[in-house]
């Protein structure tokens, strides 16, 4: 047995081939009638934020330390303004311990990156171009604490949204 079972009004007899001169106590045919209550229900979901693929697409940092010591590693991403559209500060053991950190929107243009309290170290935001990749994604960006005491970025077309 099916877990969602088809309304009785909705099955599929309703809907095969029968002769389209019963009609309903209102004179309506079934075949009217289903129509029109299909166009209602249809016209009830525009607009839902509910609906697959209309909800808001949003960026994210993830955080790799490659080095073989635990430091602290603030991220703040600007917009062309300086805003910051999002900032946090990680402590992060050593050896490729990874930290997710929560989307955000926005326009980024910047990432500023500052390692246990050292001159902060600002670049561009990194233009995955993910549509053209044919994936539907705002973009990201990995921040990666390089064992040469570097910090890396590479860009991400993982497909994140707005919480």
């Amino acid at each position: 047995m099916s877990p969602n079972p088809a309304p009785r009004s909705l099955s599929h007899r309703s809907l095969s081939g029968q002769s389209q001169s019963r009609r309903s106590p209102s004179g309506q045919s079934r075949r009217s009638l289903l129509g029109t209550v299909c166009a209602a229900a249809a016209s009830g979901f525009a607009g839902c934020a509910d609906l697959p693929g209309s909800e808001e697409l949003a960026h994210e940092v993830e955080i790799y330390n490659r080095r073989d010591t635990a430091h602290t590693l603030s991220v703040r991403i600007e917009n062309a303004d300086a805003d910051a559209l999002y900032r946090r500060t990680f402590e992060i053991d050593g050896d490729r311990v990874r930290e997710g950190t929560e989307p955000f929107t926005g326009t980024p243009t910047a990432v500023v990156v500052t390692v246990d309290d050292r001159d902060p170290i600002e670049r561009e935001w990194p233009n995955p171009n993910c549509e053209e990749q044919g994936t539907r994604s705002a973009g990201g960006v990995d921040v990666y604490l390089l064992p040469d005491g570097g910090v890396g970025l590479e860009p991400t077309c993982d497909t994140i949204y707005a919480e």
